[in-house]
């Protein structure tokens, strides 16, 4: 089982947010809040280093090269990070689960750019980023497709970058030692020769009998900075959405809401006041994304727990870079590793509680998994 595969079949079990066909006049808001409040648990905060994002509404958006919608309207907008990084936005679309996909860059010290988990390369996208630094460093940290899929298109526009990749890659987009692009290094557990030095890397890799293929994620940590860069592993979800869902979407007041809950494949339930309890409960903290508590933690439950014990002992990191919802985050080690908490049991200090109900959608997927065995065996709980 790939948890992208997974999640197709999700999409079939939730409702859709009500879409707009419009056209929206062009280029995107030139400046939006990332906002999020205090976590209701815990010290970690959202560092809102920069309140404003940059565009390029006189670039192309379209991408055809790309597998992933959306195809034609994929607006970008750049964020400072601080400390040298940078954030450059864009919409995913499948079906009825929309989401933003970020990918990080770290200026170097020698000035150039690593950048971490590329997007779609279109022209509004490549001129931000050509407007901050010339790229040395293209690092794909995942197997996860919705990731993979635009690091091909984007290789070939920096031929003269070093270029790394997770080990497991698998499917249409080839296997490690036979991607259709050029790669200079795995990172699977060793140090390739020029991966960057002020880098280091923790690999997590599960290829459990089964599953359809490897699950891998890459965690960075750039020393100068006490960085923390992840994919996956962790997310904030902040109190609004980013101004690009105004681009694909009418912005009712349930909009966000629901969005994020169909985003982690948590039941759409409002309770009778009008709120949201499962999506209260999940915003405006470090949380590890219930798809992923209840896909890949549950099969891999020990290798998962000594990859972040790994990291949360190994480096003095202060703040998370994430490839989805808000970023960057202030957290520390022990706030990081506060988000698995799950993993040392339902009643373990830090675990988010969510009513059986909420659990529908990824109950009945694990139900499905099962009964066909379509996946590894569960081993753990995630609720």
């Amino acid at each position: 089982m790939r948890l992208l595969v997974v999640a197709a079949v999700a999409s079939a079990l939730s409702t859709p947010a009500t879409r707009s066909r419009r056209e929206v006049v062009e280029g995107l808001a030139a400046a939006a809040a990332v906002a999020a409040a205090a976590g209701p648990c815990g010290a970690a905060s959202l560092d809102e280093v920069s309140s404003s994002g940059r565009t390029r509404p006189d670039k192309s958006r379209v991408c055809l090269e790309c597998i992933l919608p959306p195809i034609l309207r994929r607006g970008t907008i750049r964020y400072d990070l601080g400390r040298g990084a940078f954030g450059f936005e864009q919409l995913l679309s499948f079906q009825n689960v929309s989401a933003t996909v970020r990918m990080n860059a770290q200026r170097l010290e020698d000035g150039s750019l690593l950048v971490v988990a590329p997007v779609a390369p279109t022209e509004e996208c490549l001129a931000l980023l050509d407007e901050v630094g010339r790229v040395s460093h293209l690092v794909l940290p995942v197997t996860a497709l919705e990731h993979k899929a635009f690091f091909g298109p984007f290789v070939r526009q920096f031929p003269r970058a070093r270029v790394w990749v997770a080990p497991g890659q698998y499917g249409p987009f080839g296997a490690s030692g036979s991607l259709p692009y050029r790669v200079d290094g795995v990172l699977d557990g060793s140090r390739p020769e020029g991966f960057p030095e002020e880098f280091d890397y923790k690999l997590f890799f599960a290829d459990l009998e089964g599953n359809a293929g490897p699950v891998s994620e890459v965690a960075l940590f750039h020393r100068p900075t006490t960085s923390l860069f992840v994919t996956d592993a962790v997310s904030w979800i902040p109190d609004t959405p980013s101004p690009l869902f105004a681009t694909l979407y009418d912005i009712g007041p349930d909009f966000w809401p629901k969005t994020v809950l169909q985003a982690v494949f948590i039941a759409l339930r409002q309770a009778e006041d009008g709120s949201w309890p499962a999506y209260d409960a999940l915003r405006g903290r470090l949380i590890r994304a219930p798809i992923l508590r209840a896909f890949v933690d549950v099969r891999a439950p020990d290798l998962t727990k000594a990859w972040v014990d790994d990291i949360a002992n190994s480096w003095a990191f202060d703040r998370i870079l994430a490839a989805h919802f808000a970023s960057p985050v202030l957290a520390t080690p022990a706030e990081f590793r506060a988000a698995f908490a799950r993993l040392d049991g339902p009643d373990a200090p830090g675990v988010i509680r969510l009513d059986d109900a909420d659990w529908a959608p990824l109950d009945d997927l694990n139900a499905l998994i099962q009964a066909n065995n379509l996946g590894a065996p569960i081993l753990a709980g995630y609720k």
